[in-house]
């Protein structure tokens, strides 16, 4: 069978070019072809033989579009004209819309056809079960490759629509995996950011909580297609950030984290880490110090108690933060006498390197005699605020001209400007001082809390190889590159998931460096350090997601299960879960509750619900996810449009994506052989073109190790 537009002439065509013909005479020709249209096997012939009727060009080409382009008027006409006198034949009807579907693969044939009313010709067919495959993967077709408003107007349409074919046809598998793909394609663009900011009525006006139920009750029966999952388990996630979630649907989601698929699985993750995201809290960003030194007054807990000996009381979070908070108070009181702020800003500097609260927003003060009220003093000095000292010090060090202090004085500054809240004049300080000495820990750390996170995590891994870098800074940026590194794996696994893309293997370096930084935190960093919850709540996510085996007790992450050969610390056996009890317990003696984040909700969900979600859907995503699954079937030609609305001479159709499978070998492709940073942009060692560098500073500090290893690899 000749494809449409092709040369190949049908029977009783019409004469090109013919003059004076009558709109009779075109009637009497469209009437000779209805009885051989009437008979045709399926739908590929209809439409072949109205195209070659029509004398359309070859619109699966975009040789054949522009030609529609340059005569749409003629063309939709005589299309619209036929659809219209033969209202009684669903045959013409249903081929004249899946020539319209094929039409809107591009954009603006596709919007000139929706201003005419497209989709009032096509939702009526839904209803006629000779044309309901056809109507559905048009829709399907046209949402695939439609503008956002063109989905928001289908969806706003035919949403209904759609759930009541979903629930009226349950043992249709296709007309069930065509309705899935068009809600997938339609509410997802309605609930996005853009959807919203076009019309966020729409959205409110959707019954999502409804939709999910209906999805996943579509997904439990035997045998859904994979394109049908896929598309479902994309809906599912986006929709929780929108809606009540089902209880099953939430399990549906976390059992999905244990897929061999990295894609399915990060999907499911990145809907999780959504479902808290309306009723969650802000993180505790500052620290009452009169909680503080009432909590390290008193005895810890006995529990807490041997965990802070066992780690080094001296080197522990509270001690550092009494020490330092006594110290600056001290040298505060002594620059009163003194007059010396250089020696007070080198104290400082020092001070800003040991802890987060090193400098307190306090003040010179004395009673009022008259009020009895405490009031600033003015002592003669140029800041009235203790806070207000850092820039006039900085000055100080500068003007002593001592090259070695230079840092000191960036290190003032860089604090400053954090404490104000104006990073990006920290930022200009650190790239400014990084020029001077790359091996500057402090400047790195203040480059990690750019907006960027491509920027912030790329200064986290490379501070962390600084020479000369203290324990908090050193920590500091450990937990700010599990955050980044987290959450750019997970955006960037969804937004690549088509297959092919191997974007989504950037993604999984990206996880797996976030989970390896994680757990050098938890084995290293002072037990008691506020950043500590943080991280084991992306520790918990990433270990279930990420683990090779993972019980359904979660037993992996209960206990810590030790090796002869391992020196541990006391407070080290413990499994992720029972650290994270004995963080909230650290958080409560300085008296903060630790707070109800996004990311602690969502760890207490996966751990509260995986137990139940493995026992509900863990054969089926076991199944689903099979490496050496079927492909899914594709339908012949003579049974709907399929193949010709997915012609590949254009773009291709929805497909299900294979199982993303990721090598763990690969991993060094996509993570600099200095730093560590996971990047798709790295720049390959002109020498061996093995090794690879964020940026010529991370090549010119590994080059001392790794010269003798490129040399060998150039010569092999």
């Amino acid at each position: 069978m000749p494809g449409p537009g092709r040369k190949t002439k049908a029977k009783a065509s019409p004469r090109s070019g013919a003059s004076g013909s009558t709109s009779a005479d075109s009637n009497a020709r469209l009437a000779a072809f209805i009885g051989t249209i009437d008979n045709a096997d399926g739908w590929s012939p209809v439409v072949n033989l109205l195209c070659a009727y029509f004398e359309l060009p070859d619109i699966t080409t975009r040789s054949g579009l522009k030609k529609v382009h340059a005569n749409f008027d003629s063309i939709y006409r005589r299309l619209d004209k036929a659809y219209t006198q033969n209202a009684s034949n669903v045959r013409i009807k249903g081929g004249i819309v899946g020539i319209y579907a094929r039409m809107c693969v591009d954009s603006l044939l596709r919007n000139k056809l929706f201003q005419r009313g497209f989709l009032a010709q096509l939702f009526p067919l839904l209803d006629v079960p000779e044309c309901r495959r056809l109507a559905l993967r048009s829709l399907t077709t046209i949402t695939h490759h439609g503008g956002i408003e063109i989905r928001m107007e289908i969806a706003k349409s035919g949403y209904l629509i759609l759930l009541r074919i979903l629930q009226e046809y349950p043992d249709d598998p296709k007309t069930v995996e065509l309705s899935i793909v068009t809600l997938s394609h339609c509410l997802i663009s309605t609930i996005s950011d853009e959807g919203v900011k076009i019309d966020r009525h729409l959205g409110e006006s959707l019954d999502l909580t409804d939709i999910l139920k209906i999805v996943t009750d579509t997904i439990r029966r035997p045998f859904p297609s994979r394109i049908l999952v896929d598309h479902s388990v994309q809906l599912l996630a986006m929709s929780t950030l929108h809606s009540d979630v089902p209880p099953t649907s939430a399990r549906f989601l976390v059992a999905g984290l244990r897929s061999k698929d990295w894609i399915f699985r990060c999907t499911c993750l990145g809907g999780l880490v959504r479902l808290h995201r309306k009723q969650s809290e802000s993180d505790q960003r500052a620290l009452d110090p009169m909680k503080l030194m009432a909590a390290v007054s008193r005895p810890a807990p006995p529990h807490l108690s041997e965990i802070l000996r066992a780690y080094g009381f001296q080197q522990c979070e509270a001690y550092l933060t009494m020490k330092t908070a006594s110290d600056f108070q001290s040298a505060m009181m002594n620059c009163v006498s003194t007059r010396d702020l250089y020696s007070l800003g080198l104290s400082l500097a020092s001070f800003i390197l040991r802890t987060e609260f090193s400098v307190s927003e306090g003040a010179y003060q004395s009673p009022n005699s008259v009020t009895g009220q405490m009031e600033s003093m003015d002592l003669g000095l140029p800041f009235t605020m203790w806070s207000d000292s850092l820039p006039h010090c900085a000055k100080a060090i500068r003007a002593k001209g001592v090259p070695a202090e230079a840092d000191m004085a960036d290190i003032l500054d860089m604090k400053f400007s954090i404490m104000r809240q104006r990073i990006p004049e920290a930022v200009r300080v650190a790239n400014a001082a990084l020029k001077r000495n790359p091996d500057f820990a402090y400047a790195y750390y203040a480059l990690t809390l750019a907006s960027d996170p491509v920027v912030g995590l790329r200064a986290a891994k490379k501070g962390m190889k600084c020479t000369k870098i203290t324990p908090f800074v050193r920590f500091q940026m450990m937990q700010r590159a599990v955050e980044q590194a987290g959450e750019m794996g997970i955006q960037m696994l969804q937004e690549n998931a088509s297959e092919g893309d191997k974007k989504w293997e950037e993604g999984i370096a990206f996880l797996i460096s976030a989970l390896e930084d994680s757990k050098t935190y938890i084995a290293q960093a002072p037990p008691d350090n506020r950043h500590m919850k943080n991280v084991l709540y992306w520790n918990i996510l990433l270990r279930i997601a990420i683990d090779e085996e993972i019980s359904a007790d979660l037993r992996e992450l209960q206990v810590c299960i030790l090796r002869k050969h391992d020196v541990l610390l006391a407070h080290r056996p413990q499994g992720s879960i029972r650290k994270l009890k004995i963080a909230d317990d650290f958080s409560k003696w300085i008296g903060i509750t630790p707070p109800r984040t996004n990311l602690r909700l969502t760890q207490q969900t996966v751990v509260r619900l995986f137990p139940e979600a493995v026992e509900e859907w863990g054969e089926f995503i076991t199944n689903n996810s099979r490496l050496d699954g079927p492909a899914p079937s594709t339908e012949k030609a003579e049974d709907d449009l399929a193949a010709w609305l997915g012609d590949v001479h254009l773009e291709g159709e929805d497909q299900c994506h294979q199982p993303a499978t990721f090598n763990t070998s690969h991993l060094e492709l996509y993570r600099c052989s200095w730093c560590g940073n996971p990047s798709a942009v790295l720049r390959k060692c002109a020498g061996c073109a093995k090794s690879r560098y964020c940026d010529a500073s991370c090549q010119k500090s590994h080059w001392k190790d790794h010269k003798r290893a490129c040399s060998a690899n150039k010569t092999n």
